[in-house]
Protein backbone atom coordinates (compact mmCIF):
# COMPACT_ATOMS: atom_id res chain seq x y z
CA UNK A 1 0.00 0.00 0.00
CA UNK A 2 1.51 3.38 -0.97
CA UNK A 3 2.24 5.91 1.76
CA UNK A 4 0.08 9.01 2.02
CA UNK A 5 3.12 11.05 3.08
CA UNK A 6 4.90 12.87 0.26
CA UNK A 7 8.48 12.03 -0.65
CA UNK A 8 9.65 15.55 0.23
CA UNK A 9 8.07 15.25 3.70
CA UNK A 10 9.84 11.92 4.26
CA UNK A 11 13.16 13.41 3.14
CA UNK A 12 12.68 16.40 5.46
CA UNK A 13 12.13 14.11 8.45
CA UNK A 14 15.28 12.13 7.62
CA UNK A 15 17.38 15.28 7.15
CA UNK A 16 15.98 16.77 10.35
CA UNK A 17 17.19 13.67 12.18
CA UNK A 18 20.65 14.19 10.67
CA UNK A 19 20.69 17.84 11.80
CA UNK A 20 19.75 16.81 15.33
CA UNK A 21 22.66 14.33 15.60
CA UNK A 22 24.97 16.98 17.05
CA UNK A 23 22.57 17.83 19.89
CA UNK A 24 22.71 15.24 22.66
CA UNK A 25 19.32 16.05 24.22
CA UNK A 26 17.41 16.36 20.93
CA UNK A 27 13.85 15.06 21.03
CA UNK A 28 12.01 13.47 18.11
CA UNK A 29 9.45 16.11 17.05
CA UNK A 30 7.25 13.79 14.97
CA UNK A 31 4.10 11.93 16.04
CA UNK A 32 3.66 9.96 12.82
CA UNK A 33 5.35 6.55 13.26
CA UNK A 34 6.92 6.57 9.78
CA UNK A 35 8.35 10.07 10.22
CA UNK A 36 9.61 9.17 13.71
CA UNK A 37 11.39 6.14 12.27
CA UNK A 38 13.02 8.19 9.50
CA UNK A 39 14.14 10.83 12.00
CA UNK A 40 15.72 8.13 14.18
CA UNK A 41 17.37 6.51 11.14
CA UNK A 42 18.82 9.84 9.96
CA UNK A 43 20.08 10.66 13.45
CA UNK A 44 21.65 7.23 13.96
CA UNK A 45 23.27 7.23 10.51
CA UNK A 46 24.77 10.68 11.01
CA UNK A 47 26.11 9.83 14.48
CA UNK A 48 27.69 6.57 13.34
CA UNK A 49 29.35 8.29 10.38
CA UNK A 50 27.92 5.96 7.75
CA UNK A 51 26.32 8.89 5.88
CA UNK A 52 29.06 10.58 3.89
CA UNK A 53 26.99 13.15 1.99
CA UNK A 54 26.76 16.58 3.61
CA UNK A 55 23.55 17.53 5.39
CA UNK A 56 21.49 19.59 2.95
CA UNK A 57 20.99 23.20 4.07
CA UNK A 58 17.54 24.48 4.97
CA UNK A 59 15.60 26.03 2.11
CA UNK A 60 15.04 29.80 2.36
CA UNK A 61 12.16 30.34 4.78
CA UNK A 62 12.23 26.72 6.00
CA UNK A 63 12.50 26.20 9.77
CA UNK A 64 13.65 23.31 11.91
CA UNK A 65 10.99 20.86 13.05
CA UNK A 66 9.78 21.31 16.60
CA UNK A 67 7.23 19.47 18.68
CA UNK A 68 3.99 21.36 19.17
CA UNK A 69 0.97 20.45 21.23
CA UNK A 70 -2.03 21.01 18.99
CA UNK A 71 -4.85 20.94 21.55
CA UNK A 72 -3.50 21.24 25.08
CA UNK A 73 -6.03 20.64 27.86
CA UNK A 74 -7.82 23.83 28.83
CA UNK A 75 -7.12 25.60 25.52
CA UNK A 76 -10.78 25.67 24.50
CA UNK A 77 -12.33 29.00 25.51
CA UNK A 78 -15.12 28.83 28.07
CA UNK A 79 -18.56 29.57 26.59
CA UNK A 80 -20.31 32.68 27.86
CA UNK A 81 -23.27 31.55 29.97
CA UNK A 82 -26.62 32.58 28.55
CA UNK A 83 -29.07 34.31 30.86
CA UNK A 84 -31.82 32.17 32.37
CA UNK A 85 -35.46 32.71 31.42
CA UNK A 86 -36.07 36.20 32.71
CA UNK A 87 -38.27 39.10 31.67
CA UNK A 88 -37.13 41.11 28.68
CA UNK A 89 -38.92 44.46 28.69
CA UNK A 90 -42.04 43.09 30.33
CA UNK A 91 -44.01 39.84 30.33
CA UNK A 92 -43.84 37.63 27.25
CA UNK A 93 -46.76 36.50 25.18
CA UNK A 94 -49.41 38.83 26.58
CA UNK A 95 -51.41 40.78 24.04
CA UNK A 96 -50.73 41.85 20.47
CA UNK A 97 -47.20 42.75 19.49
CA UNK A 98 -47.75 46.26 18.21
CA UNK A 99 -50.70 47.35 20.34
CA UNK A 100 -54.42 47.09 19.61
CA UNK A 101 -55.63 47.53 16.03
CA UNK A 102 -58.80 49.08 14.87
CA UNK A 103 -60.24 48.33 11.48
CA UNK A 104 -59.18 45.88 8.79
CA UNK A 105 -55.64 44.67 8.48
CA UNK A 106 -53.55 45.91 5.55
CA UNK A 107 -53.15 43.58 2.62
CA UNK A 108 -56.74 43.02 1.53
CA UNK A 109 -59.68 41.00 2.74
CA UNK A 110 -58.68 37.80 4.61
CA UNK A 111 -61.75 36.66 6.41
CA UNK A 112 -64.64 34.22 5.88
CA UNK A 113 -63.89 32.38 2.68
CA UNK A 114 -66.64 31.03 0.56
CA UNK A 115 -69.52 33.16 1.80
Amino acid sequence: MPSSISKSRLAKAFNEGRRSATVEAAENPYENPKLRQLWERGRAGQRSGELKTPIPPLEPGETRAERVVHNPPGSKPKPIPRPRHGPRNGPRGSGPRNGPRDGPRPGGFRGQRGR
